[in-house]
């Protein structure tokens, strides 16, 4: 029906809503959860969750790459050790050296198998 128009139109076409500066204004984090209600601040949240989100991504492939290069030379060196135990004169020899690695690859962690396999080669 018949509604009162609270708002007017001031000098240089600025238009003033006189009801709008009468309500209470939110405070604290009344305040704040309307002004975070604002696209460009729900961008800028959105935007910062991605790039954190990128940077633990890339820390995780990074260390999972680097922990596939620690064990690329590690197998390495092992079987390069390997090489030269086969290479030692005597069957006594090249045995001793090869025990000595396998010991040596059991005090590192590595398991039988993975160490039988690289004195296979």
């Amino acid at each position: 029906m018949n509604q009162l128009n609270t708002s007017f139109i001031l000098p240089h076409a600025q238009v003033d809503d006189i009801a709008a500066r009468q309500r209470p204004q939110p405070q604290g984090w009344g305040r704040f959860a309307a002004g975070l209600q604002s696209p460009v601040w729900l961008t800028v949240l959105g935007s910062l969750v991605i790039l954190g989100m990128l940077t633990a991504f890339h820390q995780v492939v990074h260390g999972a790459v680097q922990q596939g290069q620690l064990l690329h030379k590690t197998n390495a060196l092992q079987a390069g050790a390997i090489g030269r135990c086969h290479m030692l004169p005597g069957r006594d020899a090249s045995d001793r050296c090869l025990q000595q690695i396998k010991a040596l690859a059991n005090d590192n962690g590595l398991t039988d198998a993975a160490s039988m396999q690289l004195a296979s080669q």
